[in-house]
């Protein structure tokens, strides 16, 4: 006998709630013990979550790195500008993300859930859990690393190194100055100047964002330049209680074709179901005999509905697949534009969905004087039993990801993006990398033939290190303590009021700005986490 057992959300959080319980309550012993503090080992919290292993092993590396001086103070001198560019655009962007919150609330969804805010692997759900962790330890490596380094060029003494635990599993690394050479005491100015300081400051964004643009330079470069499309038909959509959902199909299962028959194209997979319903599909690698109850019918896919446009109020959908307009049939992309061609503005037109549905449209006008419903298209489509099928699109796709470098501004505002939103049409939930349906669409070439499957790795390594690196990079630059950006942020003001005023003043003057910028980043990151939830008051 078989004995299912489902959770509900309170019976997870009394689980969850149990186990923090039992986990803190070992850590208590290392909550106020020397012994273990000499070990270099120390708990942070009431209950004491959180752990920190310190070391002072490597610091003999720190000290034989740094010695190359000039060269390490230059890079560090060059990368300033960047970091202060980099804290003015990260907060003018989450600005205008907060102003736009306010003034119109998004739905609650999975792209605003709080476990989305953080990028931690595995608990925000797109950021994949191995390829994540992997870029984020890289990440938090060089980010430390490079503090320490630009520490010792720079005179001032490091006490240790070390990485933090959330219980057991990591969370950040680090590298402990002395604070009193850094930053001085009341009685004790510091051994370095606030150049030197801010230099030590932007050490780790400026690390961060040389890695970012190595790995980013190798994952637009030579390794998408090795990737070649390989002729597929995809599943894009299945209704939701259709026979094709009973049956067993899922979105982004790859069409194999039958014992006897490969299906590359869409016309054959059409020729295919014509004879019989059986069709051999691929989902994670495995193999599956699926049946179609019904006649496939050919038409368009409705990719996207623009908002406030005549399809939009006559409540077509995304997803929609088109097989008639009026009296005439429309079996692919050529006969619904050359349909849509013979159209006027005013003109009210009847749509035909796959699923039997009708839409009344009324058409505006377009700028050719031919009418306009205001939709996108996918391109051809098939429709059997509740399923979609279509021409997996594979060059478009790899065109769209190639396109990203040479858009500017708005192609890095779009990569910071990337994950979250995916590319428009081709994926939805965000874009993991080369996972899924993807790596059966593609193939290496040329010098990665060789790796196989083992390319995708790379490619993911590459993916995941870049975009952490540099979304780590820019989130350190917010001017708000105890991240990198307030302390750079604070000497950079008080260097600014020094010139006007004494130093007493032009001190009392930086503590205020500081404060209420570090108020105004903190209250807008609770706004962008708290916003979903007043959406409709």
């Amino acid at each position: 006998m078989e004995l299912s057992v489902q959770f509900s959300f309170m019976d997870w959080l009394l689980i969850i709630a149990i186990t923090l319980s039992l986990a803190s309550l070992a850590l208590l012993p290392l909550r106020d013990s020397d012994t273990w503090k000499k070990r270099g080992i120390s708990t942070w919290g009431t209950p004491p979550l959180i752990v920190f292993f310190r070391s002072t092993r490597g610091l003999g590396m720190l000290d034989f790195l740094s010695w190359p001086k000039t060269l390490w103070r230059g890079i560090a001198t060059a990368g300033v500008p960047l970091v202060v560019l980099s804290m003015a655009y990260f907060l003018a962007l989450l600005m205008l993300m907060t102003v736009l919150m306010i003034k119109e609330p998004p739905e609650p969804g999975s792209y605003n859930a709080p476990r989305n805010i953080l990028l931690i692997p595995g608990l925000n759900e797109y950021v994949p859990f191995v390829w994540g962790w992997i870029a984020l330890f890289v990440t938090m490596f060089v980010h430390e690393f490079a503090h320490g380094i630009l520490c010792r060029v720079e005179g001032v003494r490091v006490k240790s190194m070390g990485i933090v635990t959330f219980l057991v599993a990591p969370i950040a690394a680090f590298v402990e100055p002395d604070d009193e050479d850094l930053f001085g005491t009341d009685k004790k100015s510091p051994i370095v100047s606030k150049g030197a300081r801010i230099r030590i400051l932007s050490a780790g964004v400026i690390s961060n964002f040389l890695v970012a643009l190595l790995a980013f330079a190798l994952f637009f470069g030579p390794v998408i330049g090795a990737l070649e499309p390989v002729d597929r038909v995809i599943v894009v959509d299945v209704k939701k209680d259709s026979p094709g959902e009973i049956a067993g199909f899922y979105k982004g299962m790859i069409v194999l074709g039958s014992d006897n028959m490969n299906i590359v194209k869409l016309e054959e997979l059409y020729s295919k179901l014509q004879k019989e319903p059986r069709v051999k599909m691929l989902q994670d690698d495995q193999e599956k005999n699926l049946d179609l109850k019904t006649t496939p019918v050919k038409g368009v896919m409705v990719a996207s509905v623009f908002d406030g446009s005549p399809a939009e109020v006559a409540g077509l959908a995304p997803s929609t697949i088109i097989i008639q307009i009026d009296e005439a049939k429309i079996d692919s992309l050529r006969d619904f534009k050359n349909y849509m061609n013979t159209t006027q503005p005013n003109q009210i037109i009847i749509l035909k969905a796959a699923d039997g549905n009708t839409y009344n449209v009324m058409l505006t006008s377009k700028e050719n004087g031919k009418g306009f419903m205001g939709i996108g298209i996918s391109g051809d489509a098939l429709y059997a039993s509740g399923v979609a099928f279509q021409q997996a699109p594979t060059r478009q796709f790899l065109a769209a990801l190639k396109a990203i470098p040479n858009q500017g501004m708005q192609g890095f505002a779009y990569l910071l993006s990337l994950p979250f939103t995916g590319i428009p049409g081709f994926t939805e939930k965000g874009f993991p990398g080369f996972s899924g349906w993807i790596i059966n669409v593609y193939q290496p070439t040329g010098w990665a033939e060789v790796l196989g499957e083992k390319y995708f790795w790379i490619a993911n390594l590459l993916l995941w290190i870049g975009w952490i690196n540099l979304y780590a990079g820019l989130f350190n630059c917010l001017p708000a303590v105890p991240l990198d950006g307030g302390h750079i942020f604070r000497d950079l003001v008080q260097s600014g009021f020094e010139r006007f005023v004494n130093m007493q003043k032009a001190e009392r003057l930086t503590r205020t700005v500081v404060a209420v910028l570090a108020w105004l980043v903190l209250t807008s990151i609770a706004i962008t986490v708290f916003a979903p939830f007043t959406h409709g008051i």
